[in-house]
C-alpha cells in the first residue's frame, strides 16, 4: 500500500484536533505533511530526517534517535508512530513504548502502524534483505544486528493484535482497523522489482487493485494492521482486548 492509503488509515484514528501531537519516525516532511491539521503544534522526530522545501507553520522538526532523547513527561495528547515499531532493534521495543507512554497526557492516544500477521505475510519482499542476512551471519559473514532497515533477528516483523496489546501496555486498545490484503505486498513487489520506478507491465493494473481493497476489510486476513491505543487517566489492570475487526 502507498503512504496515501496508510496514512489515511492512520488520520482516521487520531482526534479531530489536539493540542499537540507528535509523529515519531515522521520521514520526509513536506509543505502538504498530512497531519498538520490535527493538532495545534506538531513535533516530528526522525533519525534521518530530511525537511525538503517550506514547512507547514505548526510543525517543528528534529533530527534524533527517539529511543536516547528526553522529552518533557505528559506534553503530547497524541503520539504516531506510522511504520515504525517493524524497524526498531528488539532491545529498544521496551524503552520505545515507555518513552511513548512517558511523553503521553493521561488520557492521550498513540496511534501505530506495522505489518500485519496475515493471510499474505509471507509475500512480503521486505523479509528477503534480512533473511539472507541472518544466513549470512550463521555463517559469520554479517556481523550487523541493524541492517539499516530492521533488526536482522526479527526481520520486517508482522505483528498480531496480541503482540501489540502485549508490548505497548499500560496503553489500552480503543480502536482497530485492518487493511491491505494480496495487492498490497504485491504492489510493494512491483515497485522493488523496478527500482521505485513504477515502468513494469501492469503497474497501474496493481495499484488500482490496490486502492480497491481498501474499499473491503478482510479482518485478520489482513497484510496490515493500524491501533490506536489510549493511556488511562488512572492506570490500573488493562481490560480484555477485544481482537476482531
Amino acid at each position: 500500500m502507498g503512504f496515501d492509503g496508510r496514512r489515511s488509515v492512520v488520520r482516521s484514528l487520531l482526534p479531530e484536533r489536539s493540542e499537540r501531537l507528535l509523529d515519531v519516525g515522521c520521514g520526509p516532511v513536506t509543505s502538504d505533511y498530512p497531519f498538520a491539521d490535527k493538532a495545534l503544534r506538531v513535533t516530528c522526530i526522525d533519525w534521518n530526517l530530511k525537511t525538503p522545501g517550506s514547512l507547514p507553520s505548526n510543525v517543528e522538526c528534529f533530527s534524533a534517535d527517539f529511543t536516547s532523547i528526553d522529552l518533557a513527561p505528559n506534553s503530547y495528547d497524541s503520539v504516531v508512530a506510522s511504520d515504525v515499531f517493524e524497524h526498531i532493534p528488539l532491545e529498544k521495543e521496551a524503552i520505545f513504548v515507555s518513552k511513548c507512554v512517558s511523553a503521553l497526557k493521561p488520557g492521550g492516544s498513540v496511534v501505530i502502524s506495522v505489518p500485519h500477521r496475515g493471510t499474505f505475510a509471507c509475500l512480503d519482499p521486505y523479509q528477503v534483505k534480512p533473511a539472507i542476512h541472518r544466513i549470512l551471519a550463521r555463517l559469520g559473514l554479517y556481523r550487523n544486528i541493524h541492517n539499516g532497515c530492521c533488526d536482522i533477528r526479527k526481520g520486517h516483523k508482522h505483528y498480531s493484535l496480541e503482540d501489540l496489546a502485549d508490548k505497548f501496555r499500560p496503553l489500552q486498545v480503543s480502536q482497530v482497523v485492518y487493511f491491505g490484503y494480496l495487492f498490497d505486498p504485491l504492489s510493494s513487489w512491483a515497485v522493488a522489482l523496478s527500482r521505485g520506478s513504477g515502468r513494469i507491465p501492469g503497474y497501474a493494473w496493481l495499484q488500482r487493485a490496490r486502492r480497491r481493497e481498501l474499499d473491503r476489510d478482510y479482518g485478520q486476513r489482513s497484510f496490515n494492521i493500524a491501533v490506536s491505543f489510549f493511556l488511562p487517566k488512572q492506570q490500573g489492570t488493562p481490560g480484555p482486548v477485544n481482537c476482531e475487526s
